[in-house]
């Protein structure tokens, strides 16, 4: 492992400073006292003095002392000699003087600063060696966090090389414990095994590790042989005995992550332990992950047959209508006939059925009981006729997994069993036999049909069909599930248990401002429900934009659009400015220059830690990025002459640097740059976000893609990337959903993964996203979930005190919200807070434990009070409020035009997403979502520098307008043709490119 971690740039700007200090920075480290005047001025002379103080300053502001304290800004000087009532250029020469070190010692004794020796380097070693060992921190960040640590207690920084040597040595040592630990827990035949897994056998081309760690793409039938086969295959190398317990977790994935990433090759030229310890980590975790890739697979297939059958139930229904029709006319013409002779007292039915034809009566009748259907059939009939599909993958489905039940789920796992005895048995089934208590009434009439079958006759192959769909929504419901597994598992078993939530408990509730005891929580919630219902009932009749109306006997709140923002003349001549000075500009010299703004593409580091020595890797890593966010390919990006950009090269940094952690931490750093430009503080202070999905099409064969005829056309997969904007314009994060699942589950999930400096207090979404169990966890993790709502006027306000009186508001705020669910429940809400909090659980998981199958256990109950009671105070001021509306509307437009600028990047193949594993989409829309915020700082950077400089060409900018443009530009940009990496000589030399000068510029605006 190489001890030198940092760059030079690194290493020189460690204990020094590298820009003047600003106001607040000058306030809070070199602003003196009366004490600390008074000791400088103890100093003999007037150098001395300013010295003095100058290195107090410094010790507080850099965590050490210079060699040389003259090498301090000027401005710091001033601040300091101003206060003491000296003139700076007495300063001049200290840094020579032996006076220098007389009081460092002063200011060390005086302000309890302690010199870095052994038992603060012993101490600093062995926390160390905790980090390193609990969790995979990349070496730059643990040492910015030992310095922050010295830095609190006061310990006087050592040199840079020291601090560097400590850092390496402790995750070197904490490595070495890793890999033994591991290498340790297989049996000699097991280690062998693993060993074997990568070697390519004679005759192969693929190790056996490049076939174990593929996931399936085969959703067929015999897809799900195969995944049960993978499954089956890495169960055999025994990890599910050894005990890893004393492993952190975080280490253990960081192993599995690169054995599924690198070449078989890299993981087989690992020396020592590493590999054995790489090849353990990855038979210990991907078990579990086969498993629930098999069982994913099951439900895709169950999901197409079902589909399938539905249509063709639909088509068969459409064709043989018309005959349905036919005879159902013709048996009225019947019907009509005998009840004409029924009315007619002197009428005798028997004759007039003898004078009739009744031959075509019967084909009638027969034919209405082969083609009528009843009112709660589905597509249950064909789904039964697909048996010698579902037969050929289930057997071995309920062979290979041991299947456990909630109660809810119990009548399902005994047809299970039932099904499962049913192997090679040849006596008939018996009905008494049958559990069919999960039937509905569609498939109890398939399974025990009626006459003229025998009685109590038993269709085993509808039975069969019946329990494999059965299976697949109590698996959707949680009601199913194989213990351990992270899918398709019990949710419930993530949750904090009792032990961790004692402990947990206190530390929880002042994280999220909440206490143990709800009764203040629930007051304060409920003076905000009154107070916004209030203020909504006592503004109503002055509110143009809301108006009550009688519908069907009940009352209904009508609320009117907004209506379209006026754009005076003066933005819309700033817009025209702005584009036409915006520098033209390909997409790949926006990548490098940002980069030379703030060094991202070094956050870029190798899947196995270790640091890369090779020359322009950044200019490889945008010009990878470049080929991911734009959907091309590397072909274009190819050029033969350039070692950076050469294929080989190329395809190497993809598969080693471009990772979901890579792209977090470089996403993270442009964030935090971006946030702090003087322009982006007109658009927002970063406290609100929008969270919405932009879909993809999916053309090949995936196992995480799902159907939707309305974005991705019929017999189309597709994946919605869910992406989180604040209102600076920036991307927080972005999530991998398949297909179109709800995107509500994810909101929350969103917000607490993203790792951006920002921290949003309030999400905004659109009406889908808008369930009451929504808003109570929004509101337990103290965060204001504000939705557009579509048909708000249909949305029920609760109350809380039912002697209230809201005057126009009491028809529409009749129900009340039960107080006493909240308060019975209250510790188990934060109990799944906690949860939430603490990362044991996602919100798209939980969401399912509080609701399964649609109905809300006692803790879900209890959060959907809370939530009627956020809900119903949030609604009072959305209707109130047309500022809120506006404000909310404003960032999901945002948004659109955000997914607008997207589509325009990921231009490549038709704009299909054709990554056939998840890590692949995800990596792929990772580099998107960065690319996307690449291209909001460099127009941000550019258009910060047009208004200044149309500010000193005399032209007058209005704050106002300011706050209304976006930098969501991109007509100056070129996406396309042959991408060149090389920069203008005016950007290589540190500076900004010149803006283009319009022909007529306006002196007003």
């Amino acid at each position: 492992m190489p001890t030198n971690f940092l760059s030079e740039d690194q290493r020189r700007r460690f204990g020094r400073f590298d820009q003047d200090p600003d106001e607040g920075q000058l306030a809070g480290c070199f602003l003196l006292d009366q004490t600390a005047r008074r000791r400088a001025m103890a100093a003999k002379g007037a150098r001395n003095r300013i010295g003095w103080a100058v290195q107090l300053g410094t010790v507080r502001y850099l965590g050490t002392f210079l060699d040389n304290p003259e090498q301090v800004p000027a401005v710091v000087v001033d601040y300091v000699s101003e206060q003491l009532g000296l003139e700076p250029a007495e300063f001049a020469g200290y840094g020579a003087k032996e006076h220098r070190w007389d009081h460092q010692e002063q200011i060390r004794e005086g302000y309890g600063y302690t010199k870095f020796e052994f038992d603060q380097w012993f101490s600093l070693a062995r926390w160390l060696y905790q980090r390193a060992w609990i969790g995979s921190e990349r070496p730059t960040l643990l040492f910015d966090l030992a310095t922050k640590r010295l830095f609190d207690k006061k310990v006087v920084l050592p040199g840079v090389t020291v601090l560097e040597r400590l850092v390496s040595g402790s995750r070197e040592r904490a490595e070495k414990r890793l890999w033994a630990t591991l290498a340790a827990a297989p049996t000699e035949e097991q280690a062998a095994a693993l060993q074997g897994l990568v070697v390519v056998p004679a005759g192969k081309r693929l190790s056996e590790l490049d076939r174990v760690r593929r996931s399936p793409r085969d959703i067929t039938a015999r897809g799900v042989g195969k995944a049960l086969e993978r499954y089956e295959t890495l169960k055999m190398f025994g990890g599910a005995a050894w005990d890893l317990s004393a492993i952190p977790p975080g280490r253990l994935q960081a192993l599995v992550r690169f054995a599924r990433a690198a070449r078989a090759q890299a993981v087989s030229d690992l020396a020592g332990n590493r590999r054995l310890a790489t090849l353990v980590a990855f038979a210990a975790v991907m078990p579990q992950i086969a498993a629930d890739e098999a069982i994913e697979v099951f439900d895709l297939v169950m999901g197409d047959l079902i589909r399938s059958s539905s249509t063709k139930m639909t088509k068969q229904r459409l064709r043989t209508l018309k005959d349905l029709d036919a005879a159902a006319i013709l048996l009225r013409q019947a019907w009509i006939a005998v009840s004409q002779t029924a009315a007619d007292p002197e009428g005798d039915i028997r004759a007039t059925l003898d004078a009739m034809d009744v031959g075509p009566f019967h084909t009638a009748a027969q034919t209405v009981s082969l083609l009528a259907q009843e009112p709660d059939d589905g597509a249950e009939q064909m789904l039964a006729a697909r048996y010698s599909t579902i037969a050929r993958f289930l057997p071995d489905l309920l062979g290979t997994f041991e299947f456990e039940a909630s109660p809810a789920g119990e009548p399902v796992l005994d047809a299970l069993a039932f099904v499962k005895s049913l192997k090679g048995r040849r006596r008939p089934i018996q009905a008494w036999e049958v559990p069919a208590k999960f039937l509905n009434p569609a498939w109890r009439r398939l399974v025990f049909p009626p006459p003229p079958r025998p009685v109590a006759s038993v269709e085993k192959r509808a039975l069969i069909v019946a329990s494999a769909e059965a299976l697949r929504t109590a698996l959707h419901r949680h009601e199913v599930y194989v213990e351990g597994l992270r899918k398709w598992g019990d949710p419930n078993a993530r949750l904090l248990n009792d032990t961790a939530w004692e402990a947990a408990r206190s530390r929880v509730c002042e994280a999220l401002d909440l206490d143990p005891k709800p009764d203040k929580i629930l007051a304060g919630w409920t003076a905000r429900l009154d107070a916004a219902h209030r203020e909504f009932a006592d503004g109503l009749a002055a509110n143009p934009a809301v108006r009550i109306e009688q519908q069907n006997g009940r009352d209904r709140i009508i609320l009117t659009g907004l209506d379209r923002l006026d754009e005076p003349a003066s933005l819309r001549e700033l817009h025209k400015e702005v584009e036409a000075r915006l520098p033209a500009v390909d997409l790949p010299e926006m990548v490098l220059e940002a980069n030379s703004w703030v060094p991202y593409l070094g956050d870029f580091t190798h899947v196995s830690e270790a640091n890369s020595r090779m020359d322009e890797l950044e200019l490889s890593v945008a010009a990878v990025l470049t080929a991911e966010a734009t959907n091309v390919g590397v072909d274009p990006i190819v050029h033969d002459g350039v070692d950076a950009l050469s294929r080989d090269r190329l395809f190497w940094v993809e598969q080693n640097y471009l990772r979901a952690a890579t792209l977090s931490r470089a996403n993270a750093r442009l964030v935090e740059y971006h946030s702090r430009l003087p322009l982006v503080q007109a658009w927002g202070g970063g406290e609100m976000a929008s969270a919405d999905g932009l879909r993809f099409v999916t053309p090949i064969r995936t196992l995480n893609s799902g159907p939707n005829p309305k974005y991705f056309g019929t017999r189309r997969r597709g994946v919605t990337f869910y992406n989180f904007l604040s209102d600076q314009f920036s991307g927080l994060h972005g999530i991998l959903i398949p297909g179109t699942q709800r995107d509500s589950f994810y909101i929350l999930d969103g917000l607490l993964e993203q790792e951006t400096a920002l921290r949003p207090v309030e999400i905004t979404s659109d009406t889908h996203g808008s369930s009451e169990i929504v808003f109570g966890l929004f509101r337990l993790l103290g965060y204001q979930f504000s939705p557009r709502l579509a048909d708000s006027g249909s949305a029920t306000l609760y109350r809380t005190d039912a002697d209230a009186d809201y005057g126009p508001l009491n028809p529409l705020t009749r129900d009340k919200v039960n107080l006493t669910q909240i308060t019975s429940h209250w510790d188990d809400a934060l109990r799944v807070a906690g949860s939430l909090h603490s990362g044991t659980i996602k919100a798209s998981e939980i969401l399912r434990v509080l609701a399964p199958g649609g109905k809300p256990t006692p803790t879900g109950k209890a959060i959907m009070e809370i939530g009627r009671l956020d809900r119903s105070a949030y609604l009072s001021s959305y209707f109130t409020d047309e500022l809120l509306r506006r404000r909310i509307n404003t960032q999901l437009n945002r948004q659109e035009s955000r997914h607008n600028l997207a589509r325009k990047i990921f231009h490549g193949q038709k704009g299909e997403l054709r990554q056939s594993y998840r890590e692949g989409q995800e990596d792929q829309l990772g580099a998107l979502g960065l690319m996307l915020n690449i291209v909001i700082l460099w127009n941000t950077v550019y258009m910060q520098k047009i208004i200044a400089e149309m500010r000193t060409e005399g032209i007058h900018v209005r704050d106002e307008d300011i706050a209304r443009l976006s930098p969501l530009k991109f007509a100056h940009i070129n996406f396309h043709g042959r991408y060149s990496f090389a920069l203008p000589a005016e950007v290589q030399g540190g500076q900004l490119r010149s803006t283009r000068k319009p022909e007529t510029t306006s002196t007003t605006i």
